[in-house]
């Protein structure tokens, strides 16, 4: 089935379900590299103020009024889901994050969709076999999920189920790819694959908040300032290769289970492993990443990229620039 996708047409047509705000910068993304796009949406107040909310949207793709409206124009709406999926070859659900609504769609869809049109979701929450549920045709079933502002942020999660076929997955790949964005594959589980970090991170600093152990300033200042700068810039395996070595990674997490007892900071297996290998990071060049330049080089090229990032983001101010106390 996904093998028909493998030469994907830069003219083909792209249904969007729902015209809330992440239907609206799903649909103008997707005119804006070419889809033919149909968005649809039961309520006719959205449709009918889809091109004055998609405006904003195609202007952060261009300066030119004239590339602005004819992304905007090339969305058609169109209040039938019967017509609206007519010809596609993809549909993207992005309605409101409520179970019953979304399964109620793919089971329509699915009456509606020829076998071999693509069903994605842009869900931030549920489980893709959940969804789909009452589908018949289960494994042309994944989720597309944008995060916000998705026209913005170029990552997007490729969820997929035990009856997802990996050429499906490779065909989304390569779908997103066409729209310039990077598709990161998971299989299904609570928080997919983003938010299963960012929370696990906010948790810790909820409870820090609470604890009183730190205010609001100090912790952003804390992320803004050490963390946030080197994962923007090379993520959080591959700071750890470049930072620090694996056992002393490894010491520092079994220190504080050590202290806290918490199981979520004992050393996992893949820390250990790298461990007992000697593959320590950049030090012995090979970490979780290989490196296959001179040490010193790639280490003076490191603090190259950070010092000129932390230049840029004192200049910018952006916190102060967007004021807030």
């Amino acid at each position: 089935m996904a093998e028909s996708f493998a030469s994907l047409a830069p003219n083909g047509r792209i249904c969007v379900v729902g015209a809330g705000f992440m239907g609206c910068v799903i649909a103008t993304l997707y005119s804006r590299h070419g889809y033919d796009v149909v968005i649809c949406d039961n309520q006719p107040g959205m449709l009918e103020s889809y091109a004055e909310r998609a405006r904003p949207i195609a202007a952060s793709f261009s300066d030119d009024s004239a590339d602005v409206e004819a992304m905007v124009n090339r969305v058609r709406t169109e209040p039938s889901l019967k017509d609206a999926v007519a010809g596609a070859f993809m549909v993207h659900e992005a309605v409101q994050e409520v179970l019953e609504t979304k399964r109620a769609i793919f089971e329509e869809l699915d009456r509606l969709c020829p076998p071999d049109v693509v069903l994605a979701t842009n869900t931030s929450s549920f489980l893709i076999s959940d969804i789909a549920e009452r589908v018949s045709v289960r494994e042309r079933v994944l989720g597309i999920h944008y995060i916000t502002p998705g026209h913005i942020i170029p990552v997007i999660e490729i969820i997929h189920s035990s009856f997802t076929p990996p050429e499906l997955v490779e065909w989304a790949r390569a779908f997103i790819a066409s729209i310039d964005h990077v598709g990161v594959a998971c299989p299904e589980r609570p928080g997919f694959l983003i938010n299963k970090i960012q929370f696990a991170m906010l948790t810790e600093i909820y409870r820090l908040v609470d604890e009183g152990l730190a205010s609001r300033d100090d912790i952003d200042a804390a992320v803004r300032l050490s963390l946030g700068p080197r994962l923007a810039l090379w993520g959080p395996l591959l700071t750890e290769d470049l930072i620090v070595s694996k056992k002393t990674a490894l010491a520092v997490t079994d220190s504080i289970y050590q202290q806290t007892g918490d199981e979520n900071y004992k050393g996992r297996k893949a820390l250990r492993d790298l461990v007992d290998r000697g593959d320590l990071g950049v030090m012995t060049g090979k970490g979780w990443y290989a490196f296959e330049g001179d040490r010193n080089e790639t280490i003076m090229e490191r603090d190259r990229q950070l010092t000129a990032l932390l230049r840029w983001l004192r200049e910018a101010d952006a916190a102060n620039r967007l004021k807030v106390r």
